[in-house]
């Protein structure tokens, strides 16, 4: 198989791994602890993916210092039960294998804090596949996507443009992106989905499938 780009950056929640279950479990029982009512089920998974403190703000009308104690009642449960709800999506380790047997350099670039992604990781036994991992740090800070787009670039000795590509399954994916200069391929077998990957007109290429992702990635 011959690659179609030399380094591919992965979003993790919801492109490599389905955490959604656990995050909006605990997204649930933050907002309960604080005395906010919990929305519906289509607006909690809108946390899945982009940094938690946006999705308090955005979606439940908090100010910055109430977002970040949400965040914290939020830690509280993931880290101890709520990451156990995950799951990887078929297909993935095997496109991961086969993108490192065809000489690619794979990255994870994900705003979910680094010592969680790198608590996943081997519990999916995928570790050895990944150069690098560039996520937030554990205060979550530096979670914006373009900064650890450029951060996973840095680490990793690509370059920004046509050799690279970014995969994700939401628009904050495709804006980090946009901003860096990288191509973009749409994870909708995700959270976000084709109508919010083609968010503000965007228009990128979509697969519904971790499998579906090979057409973009390999060249017959």
């Amino acid at each position: 198989m011959r690659l179609c780009y030399q380094t591919v950056l992965f979003d993790f929640d919801g492109t490599i791994c389905d955490t959604g279950e656990g995050i909006m479990d605990c997204v649930r029982l933050a907002l309960q602890e604080m005395g906010y009512p919990v929305p519906p089920t289509a607006t909690l998974r809108r946390f899945v993916g982009p940094p938690a403190e946006q999705g308090y703000m955005t979606y439940c009308g908090m100010n910055r210092e109430q977002a970040l104690q949400a965040v914290q009642h939020f830690r509280c449960h993931y880290n101890v039960d709520g990451w156990k709800k995950t799951s990887i999506y078929p297909g993935i380790p095997e496109l991961l294998r086969d993108l490192k047997q065809a000489g690619a350099t794979v990255c994870v670039a994900s705003s979910k804090p680094q010592n969680m992604v790198e608590r996943m990781l081997p519990c999916f036994h995928i570790q050895q596949y990944f150069d690098v991992v560039s996520a937030a740090d554990n205060s979550d800070r530096h979670s914006d996507k373009d900064t650890v787009i450029r951060h996973a670039l840095a680490l990793s000795h690509a370059e920004s443009g046509t050799s690279t590509v970014m995969v994700g399954d939401t628009h904050f994916d495709a804006v980090g992106a946009d901003k860096v200069g990288l191509p973009f391929i749409g994870a909708a077998y995700g959270y976000g989905g084709p109508e919010d990957l083609h968010a503000d007109g965007r228009k990128v290429p979509l697969a519904s499938s971790p499998d579906g992702l090979r057409q973009y990635l390999f060249h017959d």
